[in-house]
């Protein structure tokens, strides 16, 4: 059984498959984890996961984690689905959690456009 991989659609044959761990690892960084925090979900080192994702890079032709994550779901490699029930399971502290993770650090020029309040000038 394989939970991490869609079977739904033919994965495209110009890139290799994943093996369970890498399609698992890399569901992990979809949902925002670290390294680190990957590892403890995994039950495994850090340099395990690090040369999981390197593998996956590698059989994705891909040059960082977003790049990865997106062509793997593109091509039915890991499953948005999956994601999605993954996050919903999570509870409210490791949504919150992401949320926080993926917030945007307040520029110049939005601090700038929330203190006027709107109004042009």
């Amino acid at each position: 059984m394989q939970p991490f991989t869609n079977s739904s659609t033919t994965p495209s044959s110009k890139y290799r498959k994943l093996a369970p761990r890498q399609a698992e690892a890399l569901t992990h960084r979809a949902r925002g984890l670290s390294n680190a925090e990957t590892a403890a979900a995994m039950h495994c080192s850090i340099a395990n996961v690090a040369n999981l994702l390197s593998e996956c890079f590698f059989k994705l032709h891909a040059r960082n984690s977003t790049d990865a994550v997106a062509k793997a779901i593109k091509h039915g490699l890991i499953q948005f689905g999956l994601l999605a029930s993954i996050l919903v399971s999570a509870g409210t502290d490791s949504q919150e959690q992401l949320r926080t993770r993926f917030q945007r650090k307040p520029t110049i020029k939005t601090i700038r456009i929330r203190n006027q309040g709107g109004s042009t000038a």
